[in-house]
């Protein structure tokens, strides 16, 4: 079985109140797939989409496009 997942990424949300700014996200991990990993699914591909964006600010966005495999 197959599952396809996208994640949008962008670091605009760091800017929200109570958020990391830009700067202090540098480095910063965030887990977005450990559910599906802890429940057997396996990672085969990944690829992604994206770039500056057009806010008028500085900052990016972009897709991760992940297929997930479960025997």
């Amino acid at each position: 079985m197959q599952k396809l997942v996208t994640i949008y990424l962008n670091n605009e949300g760091y800017r929200v109140k109570g958020k990391r700014s830009p700067d202090q996200s540098h480095g910063f991990v965030e887990e977005h797939l450990e559910d599906y990993l802890t429940a057997g699914w396996e990672i085969k591909l990944i690829t992604g989409t994206g770039g500056a964006n057009n806010y008028g600010v500085v900052g990016c966005s972009a897709w991760a496009i992940v297929l997930l495999e479960k025997s």
